[in-house]
């Protein structure tokens, strides 16, 4: 499904908060929440100034607006989140459990994006959640970014994520 003007200026003020992210010394990984395409807020990674593995962008948008994106699923809106980088399990996990029917992410993560997942394989309280997934928006800005970042680090950890984000194919 092609992407809509929308869609690219929602994810740009994600990619923004992606930017101040990493001003901050974090993974440069923003996030925006939509409903009924409307932006309702954008967030970023805080993990280092959180101290927690919890603080990915998508987590703290969701929790701030848990109770909107419950009363507004009860209405039948549509939820959108948007990030910067493919959701790993756990915010994977956490749009699922809040019924989040869409996200839209732009650089995959070959070390932990779940886009791939087969519901299939789960059960069925989960397959009948299951989200919408469209990858690729901003893919290359959001890759970037993330390049940008583990180059500035000089260890080897950082130099392999570098190399392994440079060769991704994007979309």
């Amino acid at each position: 499904m092609p992407f809509s003007e929308k869609d690219k200026e929602i994810m740009s003020l994600a990619l923004k908060e992606a930017e101040e992210a990493g001003k901050q010394g974090n993974f440069p990984i923003g996030s925006a929440l939509a409903i009924n395409g409307n932006l309702i807020d954008v967030g970023r990674n805080q993990l280092h100034i959180n101290g927690d593995w919890y603080s990915h962008a998508e987590n703290r948008l969701i929790e701030k607006y848990s109770k909107l994106i419950m009363k507004e699923k009860k209405k039948g809106s549509k939820i959108e989140i948007y990030s910067t980088l493919e959701p790993c399990f756990m915010c994977f996990g956490t749009s699922l459990l809040h019924r989040i029917p869409n996200i839209t992410f732009g650089c995959p993560d070959p070390y932990g994006g779940v886009a791939g997942l087969d519901k299939n394989n789960f059960p069925i309280f989960y397959r009948d959640r299951w989200p919408e997934i469209r990858s690729g928006l901003m893919a290359k800005e959001s890759c970037d970014l993330l390049l940008n970042f583990f180059a500035s680090k000089n260890t080897k950890e950082f130099r392999e994520m570098f190399n392994t984000y440079k060769n991704l194919k994007l979309e």
